[in-house]
């Protein structure tokens, strides 16, 4: 997907954004298994690694569990590495994520907020990354399509610190902030 920017300016989805900033990030491996409303983030980022304009290697796994697993393993032989995920994803990472944390590996996950659920339920509100809230990651909350891109940008600049060196999760609320367009 081309983005065509004028005047420093293009109308992005915040998923188009977190995927736009990863591109800009370039991040050594990114291991993925998409689900609603984060999939476009996987979708358009595995366009770039498809048509060259990044050198990720993109792993496409059997499950978020797996997503994660492959993310601590990354992680901890040096690579720079990124993921997205939302809801039962998130939740199917949990055990995972206390490992990333007390492993202190610089993983930046986007999160986008979507309830969890017992009806089937993909409206956003935030019990997923709540569930998330103790597990030792780094939570950034993004409001707008800008502060989402922003945020991205941020997390490996604050997973990375000589003085942080903790996981960090860039939550976007789905359906809401994920498919609004805004100019960034």
């Amino acid at each position: 997907m081309a983005i065509t920017m004028t005047k420093g300016q293009a109308g992005l989805t915040g998923n188009s954004a977190i995927a736009y900033a990863m591109k800009q990030i370039n991040p050594d491996v990114c291991p993925a298994y998409p689900i609603t409303p984060s999939t476009q983030v996987v979708e358009e980022f595995s366009s770039y690694v498809a048509d060259g304009a990044v050198d990720t290697e993109f792993i496409t796994v059997e499950s978020e569990h797996s997503a994660m697993s492959a993310c601590i393993g990354a992680s901890a032989a040096g690579a720079r590495v990124m993921t997205a995920t939302s809801s039962q994803g998130l939740a199917l990472m949990w055990e995972m994520l206390y490992i990333a944390s007390g492993m202190r590996l610089p993983i930046v996950l986007t999160n986008v907020n979507r309830a969890l659920s017992a009806p089937i339920n993909i409206h956003c509100d935030h019990s997923d990354s709540m569930g998330a809230r103790d597990s030792g990651w780094i939570q950034l909350y993004s409001e707008t399509v800008q502060e989402a891109y922003d945020n991205l940008l941020q997390a490996v600049r604050i997973a990375e610190h000589k003085d942080v060196l903790l996981p960090v999760m860039v939550c976007l609320d789905g359906f809401i902030t994920s498919h609004a367009i805004e100019n960034i």
